[in-house]
């Protein structure tokens, strides 16, 4: 069981990740600013960045910190 919940969750990682990929790419062909596209969408522009900034952390291989994490 605990193999194919991993193998649910990697599946749904690597869908989220085309989706946000496809919004991102979206965005920056429509002309419109991110405030304007995130309106149009119905995100929050920090929502925007937030993914922009994690999937620049996974393209250049950089664990991903979220401004949350505790130092260790």
């Amino acid at each position: 069981m605990q193999n194919k919940t991993t193998e649910i969750a990697t599946i749904r990682q690597a869908v989220r990740l085309q989706e946000w990929t496809a919004q991102i790419e979206a965005q920056q062909a429509s002309g419109l600013t991110i405030r304007e596209c995130c309106k149009e969408n119905g995100i929050k522009p920090n929502t925007y960045y937030n993914r922009f900034y994690r999937l620049i952390m996974l393209i250049s291989n950089l664990p991903w910190r979220s401004k949350y994490a505790r130092n260790s």
